[in-house]
Formats: C-alpha cells, structure tokens, sequence
C-alpha cells in the first residue's frame, strides 16, 4: 500500500514523514522530491514546477511501487502535490500496478502557510535561495489554497494543522490516520 501525503510547502516533510513511519512497523519512507532535484540537474527545460513534467509524474509513481514491492511493506511518500488532477492520474497509475493508495492531506490557512514559508527553508535566511523559495512557494499559494478548499480533491483524510502544530504532532496524526490503513491490508 502506498500512502501519499500532501500538504503546505515548508513543512520539513521527510523529518515528518520518517517520525510518522517510525511510529508503525514495515513502512518504507520515498522522497519524490529528490527526482525533480534529479531531473532539473539533466534538462533546463522542466516547468517552473517540476511535478508539471510527465517524467517526474512517471518517476514518482514508479519509484512508489518499486519501493513497496522491494521492501515488501508499505510506503509513505511525503510529496505537496496540489493539482487534483495530478494526484489522481498518480493514484490511478499506482493502482494501475496493482498497490492500494490512500491519500492524506494537511490542510492550513493561508495565513499559516505565510508563515511557514517565512520560518522554514533548507537555506541560509538571508542567501538568494532562500528568497527564490520562498517567492516561488507564496506565488504558488493560491494553487494550494484552492486544491484544500475543493470537495472533489482525491484525499482520503484530513489533517487540519494549526500554527503552533509541532513536527512530532504532524507525525503523530498523519501516523493516526494511516494505523486503521495499515491494520487493514
């Protein structure tokens, strides 16, 4: 079973997701990310936002099943896709291999989400990375707002965090939602 969790950009989402796992047995931790950092290292021609490319797409989900069916178990997969349709053509070409998929979303406010893009970043805070990704995710906050706003979103379950939501407290609920998941396979 693979389980995809979606949520604001600026989370430290593998530090999130490894805790989650780490609170369930037999769970593999996959980070799509890494692909598009892969992928924008061989073509300058990606899309502002790599999951836009349908190599990324192919990549992520075949990395997925891969994963599950190496380990054996199950697998998370922290990755911020907000395009309903994208989630979906990525949850139909996972069952499409024959692995069950649930999604989880973390849903905020805009306000939060200001926050977090304000506070956390991989970079010095001050260094021009740092204000390139942060620029790019507030340009992109719309996208997020309308996708946790929309009832047709393929999302299975919803967190709904808080400012003061810890790390640990995101993974504690994310592991929640998976433990009646992982129960039943």
């Amino acid at each position: 079973m693979i389980i995809v969790v979606t949520g604001p950009w600026a989370l430290p989402r593998m530090e999130i997701a490894r805790s989650a796992a780490d609170r369930l047995s037999g769970i593999e931790v996959v980070d799509g990310e890494q692909l598009g950092f892969a992928l924008m290292e061989f073509h300058t021609d990606l899309p502002d936002n790599f999951q836009e490319d349908t190599v990324w797409e192919a990549l992520f989900t075949t990395l997925c099943v891969h994963t599950a069916r190496r380990f054996g178990g199950d697998v998370l997969a922290p990755m911020n896709i907000h395009s309903g349709e994208r989630l979906s053509r990525i949850r139909a070409g996972i069952a499409s291999h024959g692995e069950a998929v649930h999604v989880v979303g973390l849903r905020s406010t805009r306000e939060h989400c200001e926050q977090l893009a304000e506070a956390f970043s991989f970079f010095a805070r001050e260094s021009a990375d740092y204000h390139r990704v942060r620029n790019w995710q507030l340009a992109r906050l719309a996208e997020y707002l309308e996708f946790v706003k929309d009832p047709l979103a393929p999302v299975d379950h919803w967190i709904d965090l808080t400012p003061d939501a810890s790390p640990a407290w995101v993974a504690e609920s994310i592991a929640r939602a998976m433990t009646p998941l992982v129960a039943g396979r």
